[in-house]
């Protein structure tokens, strides 16, 4: 009531005192949000990680190789030079990180996108001359791509006896949220692919329709949700982690009997069945591994600290498990690539994939 330019001076923190406040007093919060969808979200880690620096002083300056996706102005600069300087921290994206400011509103035209395995990809397409055509997605992919892949891996294990701890390899990291890397399985290589092993493409998810194969086809392009009605034009449920296309109809891929579960279940089974090889393998090195998803570097030895004793063929299905942790919509992405890539970490480990069904 005193600040009667809170609107202006600080909204969003506005916005959040009023609502604890009022859920402090027992109040019903349930129709309002406190936050702003994930974009826009200047209260949390993604954006607010860069506030200070690792003794602790204030800084408000996103790094160079973290500008272009944590950053308003990041995308923007990388996408007129190709690459980033530090930039400001912000409160979030602005509209003009996506939209052109020398075009407004048009947002930005992409025709392609460079993944860090090299591999080039558009949702485009190619034109009659052979020539990626733009597409609004492409926006979506210059993030969510990840930030490892297939041959990233191999350069780093290059020259090692794949079972021979090394104490000199550390853990490679995809990071979150690479949904752009699982949609083009193979042509963007983002999860570790075997030799000698054949994996699926772009999911051309209900190709026919040509209406839901798309970042923007199935999210809210600012808030980000998933747009659950789409489901329900071709499936009888929104539930995704019910669903199972006709393609996959009565295969066990998981081998556990159950023909009815969604794929989202096939997943889980055997991203389950792959850690327990991974600890299996691990003990029978006499270094026993363990995994939260929420403490960097993720994986870590019997003494708490990070794991110190990785074979290059461990490492491989640790990034697989990862990979599979920090897309949680990797059973929507592309299913059956994610499948091929568990079955072929588990194999690979020694364990046996007798029962499964590998698509």
């Amino acid at each position: 009531m005193k600040d009667p330019g809170a609107f202006a001076h600080g909204n969003k923190y506005v916005v959040q005192l009023l609502f604890d406040s009022i859920a402090d007093l027992g109040g019903d919060t349930s129709g309002l949000a406190r936050n702003d969808a994930g974009h826009f979200a200047g209260n949390t880690e993604p954006f607010r990680h860069w506030d200070k620096d690792d003794e602790g002083n204030f800084v408000y300056e996103v790094e160079a190789a973290c500008a272009k996706c944590h950053s308003a102005a990041g995308l923007p600069q990388f996408l007129e030079y190709g690459a980033n300087l530090p930039v400001e921290s912000s409160n979030g994206f602005a509209c003009s990180t996506c939209h052109n400011e020398a075009s407004w509103p048009e947002r930005y035209a992409v025709a392609s996108v460079t993944f860090p395995s090299g591999g080039v990809v558009s949702f485009g397409g190619k034109d009659a001359e052979g020539n990626f055509a733009a597409d609004e997605g492409n926006l979506c992919l210059q993030c969510h791509q990840g930030r490892s892949s297939t041959p990233g891996v191999n350069k780093a294990l290059a020259g090692k006896d794949l079972d021979t701890p090394d104490a000199k390899i550390r853990f490679s990291n995809i990071h979150y949220f690479a949904a752009g890397a699982t949609v083009f399985g193979a042509e963007a290589q983002g999860a570790y692919m075997y030799d000698g092993k054949e994996y699926a493409g772009q999911n051309m998810h209900a190709e026919e329709t040509g209406k839901v194969n798309k970042c923007q086809d199935c999210h809210d392009v600012h808030a980000l949700e998933a747009n659950l009605e789409s489901c329900e034009t071709c499936h009888e449920t929104g539930d995704t982690a019910a669903i199972r296309g006709e393609s996959s109809a009565n295969v066990d891929y998981d081998g556990d009997g159950d023909v009815t579960e969604g794929v989202k279940g096939e997943i889980d089974t055997l991203a389950e069945a792959l850690f327990a090889e991974i600890q299996a393998y691990a003990e029978g090195k006499g270094a026993p591994i363990a995994y939260d998803a929420h403490v960097y570097p993720y994986f870590s030895g019997a003494d708490g600290k990070a794991y110190a004793s990785w074979t290059p063929r461990l490492l491989k299905a640790a990034f697989n498990y990862q990979y599979v942790q920090k897309d949680p919509g990797s059973y929507v992405h592309n299913p059956k690539f994610v499948i091929q890539f568990l079955i072929d970490s588990i194999e690979d480990l020694g364990g046996d994939v007798s029962g499964y069904t590998r698509p």
